[in-house]
């Protein structure tokens, strides 16, 4: 019998997330490009903001445990 890890709420929410996150985020980019269709000046700018916070999100994986949660407790303070 194959051995399968545990399977908590923690790893199930994480693969949710993942799935409902990448369909919202295709729609917004379709919707981002039927704006840009109709107001161009108004979609780049969407573009420019929807690719910035890719760039944060990244860069903000890419930080140390401990910095990052040092980072959100700043962030909930706020």
């Amino acid at each position: 019998m194959p051995k399968y890890k545990s399977l908590d709420e923690g790893l199930i929410d994480k693969f949710i997330d993942k799935v409902f996150g990448g369909v919202a985020k295709s729609q917004a980019k379709n919707h981002i490009k039927k704006i840009t269709k109709k107001d161009p000046k108004l979609g780049k700018r969407l573009a420019r903001a929807q690719q910035m916070a890719d760039d944060t999100r990244k860069y903000l994986k890419s930080l140390p445990k401990d910095e990052y949660d040092d980072f959100m407790k700043q962030w909930d303070a706020l």
